[in-house]
C-alpha cells in the first residue's frame, strides 16, 4: 500500500476500508507508513455476517440470495462504509482465502468494491496459494486498482 499512501498524501485524499477476508491487513499495510494519519480515516473489519449486517447495513436478504462471497455483497459493504466513514475513497473486500470456502463459493476468490468521486469500481480477483499468500495477493491487487483509479483522475 506504499504507492497508494504516496498518492493519497500527494493529492490530499483520505481512504477507509471495510475488510472481511483481509481481516485488517489492508489497514495495517497502510498505517505502517509514517504519516498515515493524514490519509487513513479508519476501517470496519466485518469478518462475519452479523457485523456486515449490523455495522455496514448489508441486507441479510442480499447475503442469502448472492452469498457472502459476491460482487453484490462487496458493493453493499462499500456503500455502507461510505455512510459510516466519509473518506474520499472507500474500499470493501469479501472472499475466500482458503483452505475452506463459504457456502456459496467453491473457488479462491475475492470481490472488491471501490467508491471514488461517486464512481463505483468493482473487481473480481482469484488466486491459488496458501491462505497468507492469498491475502497478500489481494492487498497487492487492491493496491494496483487504487493506483490506477487515482492516476486516471
Amino acid at each position: 500500500m506504499k504507492k497508494v499512501f504516496n498518492l493519497l498524501l500527494k493529492n490530499n485524499l483520505t481512504i477507509s476500508f471495510a475488510e472481511s477476508i483481509t481481516g485488517g491487513y489492508l489497514s495495517y499495510s497502510l498505517v505502517k507508513n509514517n504519516g498515515s494519519s493524514k490519509v487513513f480515516m479508519g476501517s470496519i473489519i466485518s469478518y462475519n455476517v452479523f457485523l456486515k449486517v449490523s455495522l455496514l447495513d448489508v441486507k441479510l436478504d442480499l447475503i442469502n440470495k448472492y452469498g457472502v462471497v459476491s460482487e453484490e455483497v462487496a458493493t453493499s459493504m462499500v456503500r455502507g462504509l461510505k455512510a459510516k466513514i466519509n473518506s474520499d475513497i472507500q474500499v470493501a473486500v469479501t472472499g475466500n482465502a482458503g483452505p475452506t470456502y463459504e457456502n456459496n463459493s467453491d473457488e479462491l476468490v475475492s470481490y472488491i468494491a471501490v467508491l471514488y468521486k461517486n464512481q463505483l469500481y468493482s473487481y473480481k480477483h482469484t488466486y491459488n496459494s496458501d491462505r497468507i499468500s492469498n491475502i497478500k495477493s489481494i492487498e497487492k491487487y487492491i493496491e494496483s486498482k487504487i493506483v490506477n483509479i487515482l492516476n486516471d483522475k
